[in-house]
C-alpha cells in the first residue's frame, strides 16, 4: 500500500501542473470560458495535428481517471485555444491549460508554453516539453517560467521517478 501511494504522489507531481486541484473547487468557478480565451494560432494547430496530438491519453485507457491513471485530453473548438485537460478522477476538479505556442524541437519533441488556470488567480505559466511517438506522449520537463524545474530530463524533481508514458486511446 505504501508503494502505491508513493507512485500516486509521485504521478501526481509530474503532471505538468501546480498539483491535482482541490476537490473543493469548482472548475466552472475558477476557469474563464473558452470563448475568453484567444484562439490559437494556425501554425499552433497544424504543429499539434503534426505531432497527433489532439485526441485524448491515459497510461490505461480501459481505467477511470484517477491521480494514478489521469486522462489527458487535447481538444481545439473551431476558431478557439487549444486546451489540455488533465482530468485526474471524480474527487478532483480537472486541471485546465491553455496552449499559447509551441516549437519542433526535433522529429518526436515538442515545446509548449501554457497557461495553467488562465483567467484565474492561480493563473501560471509554464514551459514544457513532450516526447511524442507512435501514438504516446510523455512529459520530459516542466517548469513554472521564472520559477522551479518540476520535471528534468523525464524525471520529477520532487521525487526522482520517471514521469509516465502516456498512450492515445481510440
Amino acid at each position: 500500500m505504501r508503494s502505491a501511494a508513493a507512485f500516486v504522489l509521485m504521478f501526481v507531481l509530474a503532471l505538468p501542473a501546480a498539483a491535482a486541484t482541490a476537490p473543493t473547487v469548482d472548475p466552472s468557478d475558477t476557469s474563464p470560458s473558452v470563448e475568453q480565451l484567444p484562439a490559437a494560432e494556425p501554425a499552433l494547430v497544424d504543429l499539434f495535428q503534426a505531432f497527433g496530438l489532439f485526441g485524448t491519453y491515459a497510461s490505461d485507457c480501459g481505467r477511470p481517471p484517477a491521480p494514478g491513471n489521469p486522462h489527458v485530453s487535447v481538444t481545439q473548438q473551431a476558431g478557439g485555444p487549444v486546451i489540455e485537460t488533465h482530468d485526474v478522477g471524480a474527487n478532483y476538479a480537472a486541471n485546465h491549460y491553455s496552449v499559447r505556442a509551441a516549437r519542433r524541437l526535433s522529429k518526436d519533441r515538442l515545446e509548449i508554453k501554457v497557461v495553467f488556470v488562465p483567467g484565474t488567480q492561480a493563473e501560471e505559466f509554464q514551459t514544457l516539453e513532450l516526447l511524442v511517438g507512435k501514438g504516446t506522449r510523455r512529459t520530459m520537463f516542466n517548469r513554472v517560467d521564472d520559477g522551479p524545474v518540476r520535471v528534468r530530463r523525464g524525471v520529477a524533481v520532487a521525487n526522482g521517478h520517471k514521469t509516465p508514458l502516456l498512450k492515445k486511446c481510440p
